[in-house]
């Protein structure tokens, strides 16, 4: 058995030396994985400095470059991070094999205890003997158990960095969804820019439409001056001025023509690039979702395995804790057994007293049946002498001598005999009393025994049933754990399926912002289709430009009407001065615009701040899902916003149609009657005006359109200036012609009555519209009010629905923190239950040293009661000898009576006493074999005792055993 133990000691040490082995190799781990995470760390320093200055270098690019840069950063990013969370994942993998490996280990050591248990059981009588080598495998499982403990903890610490890198991990998926969704965003913003453009390339053709019908009036002009050149060679120069500024202004709308198709040509790439980028975007979305729909498989997996772990660690916390159920009811075992042992010690110690005071007793009776044999031999030798006295008396009867002498020798005789009888009975009341004595203290002894063994009795069966109701309690709390792990299952499992519902809900998210992005590429296709046809109402108007310019020629034939031309040149005045207020407006919107692009531009970089902010924090889940939601919001309200603005844009498309069918038919007008013509032009003034306030109020939204608008404020510059040098050609050729045109005053007053005539037509109409506008504009303020009624409602619901996720996570948080304070609390149990243990172990070897010594004294005990049991049994033959010889003495004394009839009556009351004494001896004989019997029964009872002891220690040592 010695060998058996020695050769598990070695195995139990070289496995020690395995664990420290490993645990140096681990140590190596985490040191490599730690300089990774450094590494990785500066690596991801160094890319967000580079994202720092490309981010820089993107404040000073266009909008297209910077989607295109931003692009690849991502993509880079998500290489980068990709990357990191797969060498994090070998890194756990590593770990959890580890981990793996340890448990086997720690598996294979407890087997090799149980093995050793067993082979304790098979061996109890051999516990005493291997009780220190026990005690030393003990401390070697204590040390064990700690280095298990802290390999324990160390695998808690490294699962804890697992989560926490799992978080980080998650926190920088969500930073990347929040990028995308700034992405997309970005995207939105370039619709809009994309719709602000096509509005100011509507606003840039109404502007055409404009400068053409300018060209139009200034060519009728030209030829009424012709006309008046051919009455008047005066005004020759002045028409010739006319066809070169006709010119200038031709060459200059050739010019504005070859912008505009320069800008569409413009428009055409950024749609393409665009339709590009959304395609990049796309695949690149369809990648991000099946990367995040593994990546989510794999989470959810995790978190399986983590629920799982948990499931292990509640069961071994309730093994845990029917150990500690267990230890309790050791402890208390232990304590009644110290008790007992108290009560049986104390019970031999008065038992040892009692022996010692028996053996006394049984000395001095000893002495005293040494002293009375002594006696007897002196009787005998008086017998003897006086037998020899008898026959010499009988002699000298015989001879006849010294009858008398030899009678007074026997009567002194028998007074030395009467007296010697007379103290011998003395001293045999003195110690039957003596003995009396003794047994009635025996007696009391005895019962007192019987009293202590009856309350040792009655302890011992509430001892029982104390163990009985414990065991109940314990079955009782068992069951509870057992509704319990059902409980925490069944908030496992539904925590499990929350969590696929929302897996569920992201990809349903997921989709309806796929439909969304392809919702909008529709609109884009249908914005092309509108931009094609704009192009097709260009050509048009083109053409309708050349049929006004036939019609012009017809207008030659007004040349006699020189009022016109007075009221011409007070029109044009009223024009120039309302150009310049409406240059002073554009130049107001400029600046408008300009501070605004400046007030974006900040937005912009705030932006950009925030986004670094936003990478450098990664903020938690819960901000990320409010933040997904918010977006997600913005993302349908920009849906919404980009629908109505389509909306708004077929409307303003219809509306310019209309505006260029009125304007067709203005210019039939036109060519059938020239005051129509005038009519027309003050109307198209009036509907310029209009046309120049919708650009300010759109000039103020749009941002890109700034360009477009100083070159319509240098072309409005220039007009200004041609028009200022027709008012001061025109006020020369005024004060010349008004001589020549005195006699034409009456014929143009009363075309001027028609005009005004036509005129206040012209202005119902415009009230008209004034009207339908305004109806429209309320219409519009009452849409807008809905839908921001409607966000406000959606605002509520998800306030309340994030209200209720924050309370959903508060709780689930105060389940994991009220978890975590049991498994502490369960794990400081467990630790004060080992030093309990510990405590208890080496109270046990104390407890194990003074039960041998117990054995040892008793033993001795044993061979005392045997060598006075064997004293006993000689004193016992002695006695009966010592009665054969009192028989032979009576023999001899009955023979002497009838020798000698003379001395009858003395011999007869000698032998009364030495009857009396005998019956006296045989009651002691009597008395004596019954406390050697009542003796030989209590040994019996202690040695029943010891072995129920030895036997209960064993149990006890095998139970602690079993338990550790």
């Amino acid at each position: 058995m010695k060998d058996l133990f020695e050769q598990k000691a070695a195995q139990l040490a070289t496995e020690l030396v395995e664990l420290k082995a490993s645990y140096d190799e681990e140590k190596g781990h985490l040191a490599a994985t730690e300089e990774k995470v450094k590494s990785l760390n500066q690596d991801l320093q160094i890319r967000s400095r580079v994202i720092e200055d490309l981010k820089t270098e993107l404040l000073q690019r266009p909008g297209i470059e910077d989607v295109a840069v931003l692009k690849k950063e991502l993509i880079q990013v998500q290489t980068l991070m990709d990357k990191t969370t797969l060498e994090r994942e070998k890194e756990s993998e590593k770990l959890k094999d580890e981990c793996k490996q340890l448990q086997m280990q720690n598996a294979n050591s407890e087997a090799t205890i149980t093995q050793l248990k067993a082979e304790l059981e098979k061996g109890p009588q051999e516990v005493a003997v291997y009780v220190h080598e026990l005690q030393q495998l003990k401390s070697s499982l204590t040390e064990m158990s700690q280095k298990n403990e802290t390999l324990v903890e160390k695998l808690l610490k490294k699962e804890l960095e697992y989560t926490q890198m799992e978080e980080k991990h998650n926190e920088e998926i969500m930073s990347r969804k929040n990028l995308q969704v700034n992405l997309n965003h970005k995207d939105v913003e370039c619709q809009q820019l994309q719709a602000r453009l096509s509005a100011s390339e509507a606003m840039l053709q109404t502007l055409k439409t404009e400068l053409t019908e300018k060209g139009e009036a200034n060519q009728k002009l030209k030829e009424e001056l012709s006309e008046v050149e051919v009455k008047h060679q005066n005004l020759k120069a002045e028409f010739k001025q006319l066809q070169q500024q006709r010119e200038e202004k031709e060459q200059h709308s050739l010019q504005q023509q070859s912008e505009i198709n320069q800008l569409h040509s413009k428009l055409l790439e950024t749609e393409r690039q665009l339709g590009e980028a959304h395609g990049r975007l796309k695949e690149q979305r369809q990648l991000s979702t099946e990367k995040l729909m593994d990546k989510e498989q794999q989470v959810a997996d995790l978190q399986l395995k983590l629920s799982r772990a948990e499931e292990q660690l509640k069961e071994k916390s309730s093994t845990s804790a029917d150990l500690q159920h267990q230890l309790e009811k050791i402890r208390q075992q232990h304590q009644e057994q110290q008790t007992v042992q108290q009560t049986t010690t104390s019970k031999l110690r008065e038992a040892q007293n009692d022996l010692e005071q028996v053996l006394r007793q049984i000395g001095d009776k000893d002495q005293k049946i040494q002293n009375l044999e002594a006696l007897l031999e002196k009787s005998k030798k008086n017998i003897s002498v006086l037998e020899k006295e008898r026959e010499d008396l009988c002699a000298k009867i015989q001879a006849g001598e010294g009858e008398t002498a030899v009678l007074n020798q026997l009567q002194e005789k028998n007074h030395a005999l009467q007296e010697q009888l007379s103290q011998l009975t003395e001293k045999l009341k003195n110690q039957s009393e003596s003995h009396k004595q003794a047994q009635e203290d025996l007696h009391e002894q005895v019962q007192e025994q019987k009293s202590h063994l009856r309350a040792a009795q009655d302890r011992v069966q509430s001892l029982e049933t104390t163990i009985e109701e414990l065991t109940s309690q314990l079955n009782e709390s068992k069951e509870k754990m057992a509704q319990l792990d059902l409980q925490i299952k069944a908030k496992t499992e539904l925590l499990l399926s929350a969590e696929a519902a929302k897996t569920a809900q992201r990809v349903d998210l997921q989709n309806h912002l796929d439909t969304a992005q392809n919702a909008l590429q529709d609109k884009q296709q249908e914005l092309n289709k509108v931009n094609t046809q704009l192009e097709q109402v260009t050509a048009k108007l083109q053409e309708k430009q050349d049929h006004c310019t036939q019609l012009d020629q017809t207008l030659k034939e007004y040349k006699e009407k020189h009022l016109n031309l007075e009221q011409k040149a007070e029109a044009l005045e009223g024009q120039i001065k309302k150009l310049e207020i409406d240059l002073t407006s554009v130049k107001s919107s400029r600046e408008q615009s300009v501070q605004d692009l400046q007030q974006q531009k900040q937005q912009s970089s705030q932006l950009e701040l925030k986004v670094k902010e936003l990478v450098q924090q990664l903020a938690d889940e819960k901000a990320l899902a409010v933040n997904m939601k918010q977006e997600l919001q913005k993302k349908a309200d920009a849906l919404l916003q980009s629908k109505e603005m389509t909306s708004k844009q077929e409307k303003e498309l219809t509306s310019l149609k209309e505006t260029v069918e009125k304007l067709k038919q203005d210019i039939e007008k036109f060519s059938t009657h020239k005051q129509e013509a005038v009519s027309a032009l003050e109307k198209l003034k009036r509907e310029k005006e209009a046309l120049q306030k919708e650009a300010t109020d759109a000039k103020v939204k749009l941002t890109a359109s700034t360009e477009s608008l100083e070159k319509s404020r240098e072309v409005l510059e220039r007009e200004r200036q041609t028009g200022k040098e027709l008012v001061q050609v025109m006020e020369k050729s005024r004060d010349e012609l008004k001589v020549k045109l005195k006699a034409q005053t009456d014929s143009a007053a009363k075309e001027v009555q028609e005009l005004k005539a036509h005129l206040t037509a012209k202005e119902e109409e415009s009230t008209k519209l004034k009207t339908e506008i305004k109806s429209v504009t309320e219409k519009l303020q009452s849409s807008v009010k809905e839908k921001e009624n409607l966000q406000q409602e959606l605002q509520t619901q998800l306030k309340k629905i994030q209200v209720a996720s924050e309370e959903y996570k508060k709780k689930q948080q105060k389940d994991m923190q009220g978890l975590a304070a049991q498994l502490k609390d369960k794990v400081q149990q467990e630790e004060k239950l080992q030093q309990q243990i510990a405590s208890l172990t080496g109270e046990l070897t104390s407890e194990k040293g003074k039960l041998s010594d117990l054995q040892k004294a008793n033993e001795n005990l044993q061979e005392k009661l045997g060598s006075l049991q064997s004293d006993m049994y000689g004193k016992e033959s002695e006695v009966s000898a010592l009665r054969q010889d009192l028989k032979s003495l009576e023999e001899k004394l009955i023979l002497a009576q009838e020798e000698l009839k003379s001395n009858r009556n003395e011999i007869s009351s000698q032998g009364k006493q030495i009857k009396e004494l005998t019956t006296i001896k045989t009651s002691m004989e009597q008395e004596v074999s019954s406390k050697t019997d009542q003796l030989k029964e209590h040994g019996q009872n202690l040695q029943e005792l010891q072995k129920q002891k030895v036997n209960h220690c064993i149990l006890c040592m095998l139970c602690t055993f079993s338990s550790l």
